[in-house]
């Protein structure tokens, strides 16, 4: 036991950083988003922030680029995240035509969630994080508590909707992936849900209204939420600069 508080209190020296680069589509389809990314300086500042806050052994790359699929993927062997143009123009372009908002606005929030989702298995995998569960659910848990933590709540939102979005593609399938390392994407849609009311229960009371959370689950949220908080924030502490 000594041994792993020692581990656990232990700190690294900060010899890397996030790097990010947008890779030019070939695809014209995917140009506009390319465009909106590179003119507009919200991950650039993310990656700033976030390289002020974590101490990390090397460097992790963040590449935006064209990948042939609606996908992300952090590859812990080239150390790289990868938000696919694919992935973030369905969401956008979905979030657009349902609200009609500024579309450069909804490119951002497209691939917002999923960055997270992707650094929490990088930080999993540099840091050799414990993860007690299914790695997938954890990240999810991760890229929800800190975007309330930093009050970017309506980004969490569109999260949950964009897996609200994925779970409508998966009943269309002649069999749903119980196989998957990910858990189907409406249970994905409760999780999150269950952690945003969880981290203000009277300001999100219209999401039992409305159906994102059954009554049944959010009596426990708020617990859910201040462990699934307690436990990232343990597990970082030691890697803040």
């Amino acid at each position: 036991m000594d041994d792993l508080a020692s581990l656990s209190s232990a700190e690294i020296a900060d010899e890397g950083d996030l790097v990010l680069d947008y890779v030019e589509p070939q695809d014209t389809d995917y140009d506009e988003i390319y465009q909106i990314l590179v003119e507009n300086s919200f991950y650039e500042d993310l990656l700033s922030n976030l390289n002020e806050t974590y101490a990390l052994p090397t460097d992790v790359f963040v590449s935006f680029d064209e990948c042939g699929e609606e996908n992300a993927f952090y590859d812990s062997e080239n150390v790289t995240i990868t938000i696919c143009y694919e992935l973030i123009k369905t969401y956008a372009d979905s979030a657009h035509a349902e609200y009609q908002d500024d579309y450069a606005q909804e490119v951002i929030y497209a691939g917002f969630f999923t960055f997270f989702h992707e650094l929490g298995h990088a930080l999993v995998d540099q840091y050799q994080l414990p993860v007690v569960g299914r790695e997938e659910d954890a990240v999810d848990a991760f890229a929800a508590v800190l975007m309330l933590q930093a009050e970017e709540e309506n980004a969490v939102i569109a999260g949950m909707e964009q897996f609200d979005l994925d779970a409508v593609y998966e009943a269309e399938q002649d069999e749903l992936p119980f196989w998957d390392e990910h858990s189907l994407s409406e249970q994905r849609v409760y999780n999150v849900s269950c952690l945003i009311y969880g981290s203000d229960p009277e300001g999100y009371a219209d999401f039992i209204e409305s159906g994102w959370l059954p009554e049944e689950r959010a009596d426990g949220c708020e617990a859910e939420y201040e462990q699934a908080a307690y436990s990232w924030d343990t597990l970082l502490a030691p890697y803040l600069n």
